[in-house]
């Protein structure tokens, strides 16, 4: 069990946060509040502001917030259970509980003996790559240049080619035959290692636990057998749960404001020794939605960089949507003439020309006009209408001259298009007469245009940003958001409702903000980052009327009625589908109708 709640409250009640994070930081008192240099981020000027009155610290420029306990947590890069132990012995708080309740999260018993099999597993891996039979590996290695630190760093191991010899070892540890099979590396020929004899790469799950290994085939092995095997899913390991090296970057690539992903481990390890230390490996060119949540929760920039072939660089382009649907900051490397990948630099080029080739970073339209120049050529004219199309309403966000110019210059090389043809269809709307298929081009248009997140979004985001500022300050706040409203559109805000009513259901109080924070930060929620930041944020409003029932029914009505909207023009838009153009003319009259009536009603109240 996790320490109890009424424990972390009391310790919170004692720990003064200023206390707290100046034995860390200079802090110095700027009228009612405490500044600082910000530790999360390269900051030159104080960002980090320190309330001791609300008992929270928020960065205005990386967005980090918390309470005492999660800035220890964060600055040291230590556990919730060390942070809170750390915190009582700064504060000089004492409670038997503290040593006395079990700190460690719940195993469940059969996958906890699945770890002690692995664990004992990877030990023997490590052990064999220092014997002689192990040469074989430490030399390649050494051709690549992983020195003995690296080695440990990274777990490196070697299988011994006598692969029952692994198994008979196992058993006598203890191990059960079934528990063997159950990590994932007995042949389905025999009993028998099916690493025996490849160099071995542990991997580990967020929290540094080893759950899985992938294993490499060495220079001399003449058989057919693919260069690497990766362990199966297994109880303990899901390949698109995890990211190589994640659970050595999770506490740094915040603070360093960068983390790359990229395509092998020892590209990983090539740009550890070239001094960029924020680097992890997806095992392949596929990024799941699980590991988009684990590089969000690195509140870093990502910079992507998978392998310079064809293969490596339409998975970038994959990647780009996804990073751009998951509104994740991120870059990508880009060097068009040299194919080679990351460690292959390092091999043949040396760190300083790898670190320059990794910080080559463009955007993500940048990266795209070059693919289609270099990589994937547009051959066919259908090809070139459609990333015509794909690009214009991005190259009507441009605001500067400059650079939609300079845009519209890049999608002409991709292209073959004239430049003056791409000014133009930025500029208009295609006529009749166009070739670029004009009506198709008009309905992509529209139902951009009916996407829920373009329309009316910011008087209801005003609205559920206001509402949950009341329930931050009010019980009663909190009471009339369970009767009138019950759930927000915005997502982030919907979380933080309901910690906001499931701390006041507990307390049967107004909400602290120390404690709100901690519920989050004890729950390992993997959205804690963004949700505490955003509750330090609007906490600091200063902008909302006074509380009142006058404005707590403002609040509802206006979140009602737009998510009224939203609702029906995300109904109109999968109406709309798959209809002739008549019919989707038929059912915009008919929204355009809806929408007159409602700005009549929305008048007469006004």
């Amino acid at each position: 069990m996790a320490y109890s709640k009424d424990l972390i409250d009391a310790l919170l009640k004692e720990a003064d946060i200023v206390t707290v994070i100046s034995s860390f930081i200079p802090v110095t008192k700027k009228g009612r509040s405490y500044v600082a240099l910000c530790p999360f981020h390269d900051d030159k000027n104080p960002s980090l502001n320190i309330s001791r009155e609300k008992q929270i610290f928020k960065c205005f420029v990386c967005n980090t917030g918390g309470n005492a306990i999660t800035f220890v947590q964060k600055h040291l890069g230590i556990s919730y259970s060390e942070a809170v132990r750390k915190v009582a012995e700064i504060v000089g708080f004492h409670d038997p509980r503290l040593e006395s309740e079990d700190t460690k999260p719940y195993v469940d018993p059969e996958k906890q003996s699945l770890y002690d099999t692995i664990n004992d597993l990877n030990q023997l891996y490590q052990y064999n790559l220092l014997t002689a039979e192990g040469k074989v590996a430490a030399d390649y290695l050494s051709s690549r240049h992983i020195d003995a630190e690296q080695i440990r760093k990274y777990g490196l191991g070697y299988a011994s080619p006598d692969g029952e010899k692994t198994i008979q070892y196992l058993e006598q540890k203890k191990h059960s035959l079934d528990q063997i099979k159950n990590i994932g590396i007995v042949s389905s020929r025999n009993l028998s290692d099916a690493n025996a004899g490849r160099l071995i790469f542990p991997l580990c799950n967020p929290e540094g636990q080893v759950v899985g290994f992938s294993a490499r085939k060495l220079t001399g092995s003449h058989d057919d057998s693919p260069k690497y095997v990766n362990s199966p899913d297994t109880k303990i390991f899901t390949k698109s749960l995890n990211l190589y090296n994640y659970h050595n970057v999770k506490n740094t690539a915040r603070r360093d404001g960068y983390c790359y992903v990229l395509e092998g481990f020892m590209d990983v390890m090539a740009l550890d020794k070239a001094g960029l230390k924020n680097a992890v490996a997806l095992m392949g060119t596929s990024l799941s939605g699980e590991q988009i949540g684990l590089l969000r929760r690195l509140g870093a920039e990502i910079r992507l960089c998978l392998d310079g072939d064809a293969p490596g660089q339409r998975g970038m382009m994959k990647i780009i949507l996804q990073l751009s649907q998951a509104n994740l900051p991120f870059r990508l490397v880009c060097n068009p003439n040299d194919l080679r990948d990351p460690d292959d630099i390092l091999q043949e080029s040396g760190p300083e020309a790898l670190r320059e080739a990794m910080n080559h970073l463009v955007d993500a339209f940048s990266f795209q006009m070059n693919y289609y120049q270099n990589v994937e050529k547009l051959a066919k004219d259908e090809d070139k209408k459609k990333v015509m199309k794909y690009f214009l309403p991005y190259l009507r966000t441009v605001a500067s001259a400059i650079d939609r110019e300079d845009a519209i210059v890049k999608l002409s090389k991709a292209t073959g298009y004239e430049t003056e043809t791409i000014r133009h269809l930025v500029q208009t709307i295609p006529s009749k007469d166009d070739s670029f298929e004009e009506s198709d081009y008009q309905e992509e248009v529209m139902m951009e245009r009916l996407h829920p997140e373009n329309v009316m979004i910011g008087r209801l985001l005003h609205a559920e940003r206001e509402m949950l500022y009341y329930m931050l300050e009010s019980v009663d706040a909190v009471h009339y958001y369970e009767k009138n409203v019950n759930n927000f559109y915005y997502t982030v805000y919907n979380e933080i409702a309901n910690y906001v009513v499931a701390n006041v259901e507990r307390t049967k109080n107004v909400v602290s903000l120390p404690s709100l924070i901690d519920d989050i930060a004890s729950t390992a929620d993997p959205d804690e980052e963004e949700l505490i930041g955003k509750i330090s944020e609007i906490s600091g409003d200063n902008y909302h009327p006074p509380i009142s029932d006058e404005a707590l029914r403002t609040c509802a009505n206006v979140i009602i009625e737009e998510k009224a909207k939203i609702y029906d023009q995300m109904t109109t838009k999968e109406e709309m589908k798959n209809k002739t153009s008549e019919e989707k003319g038929n059912i915009l009259k008919q929204y355009a109708e809806r929408r007159r009536r409602q700005l009549e009603l929305e008048k007469k109240k006004n």
